[in-house]
């Protein structure tokens, strides 16, 4: 199958697009989520081990990898590629994601551009993302359209920000109980966003002097 050539990374960006498969039990993970009238999004899709066990559930997958050499090791594979994957070699910040996608899939744990990738999904159209992007650990399936509070009004307990940042808001160690350690709360603006946010004004200020 022919696939456009790939741009190169950006080197400021290299990190993230450094891959390594999983495990089986892993995959299982994601896999146990789908099914047979799914469209997938796979967003940094490796060698299209994991898409072609996606392929096999569902309607449709596209499986986006920048990486050319690691694309091309799933293409050369001896197993026919099947009719309803679309492998695409691109960067998926820059690429137009198709409407009707129904799950998104980002397994990347080093991942450095969660936000943009879940907005990108949640405007066309998408419901729901699958990913071990935010606690580097496990898979958890994110609502994407879910309503996210801010984070200062979580008073105690673990949070995970639409940034992708995650953590542990301290409080009185008296309120600490089995409940609100099981909880977690999705929020807007945690300290990560505000310091990233200071962090470009002055870049944009130091670029305008």
């Amino acid at each position: 199958m022919s696939v456009p050539a790939c741009p190169s990374p950006d080197k400021s960006i290299e990190w993230e697009y450094l891959w390594a498969s999983y495990d089986a039990s892993t995959y299982k993970l994601v896999l146990d989520q789908l099914n047979s009238n799914e469209i997938i999004m796979d967003i940094g899709a490796g060698d299209l081990r994991l898409a072609r066990k996606m392929a096999a559930l569902t309607r449709k997958v596209y499986a986006l990898e920048i990486n050319r050499s690691i694309l091309d090791e799933g293409l050369a594979s001896s197993a026919p590629l099947p009719g309803n994957l679309i492998p695409i070699c691109v960067d998926p910040r820059a690429f137009d994601f198709p409407t009707g996608i129904t799950s998104g899939v980002l397994l990347m744990r080093h991942c450095i551009h969660f936000q943009l990738y879940a907005e990108k999904l949640r405007d066309c159209g998408c419901r729901r993302l699958i990913t071990n992007a935010r606690w580097g650990m496990n898979v958890e399936v994110i609502v994407l359209n879910a309503a996210r509070i801010p984070f200062e009004k979580v008073e105690l307990g673990w949070y995970a920000c639409w940034c992708g940042a995650v953590g542990f808001k301290p409080g009185l160690p008296e309120n600490i109980t089995y409940e609100t350690e099981a909880i977690i709360h999705e929020v807007i603006d945690c300290p990560n966003c505000k310091s990233s946010k200071s962090l470009n004004l002055k870049i944009d200020a130091e670029l305008s002097l």
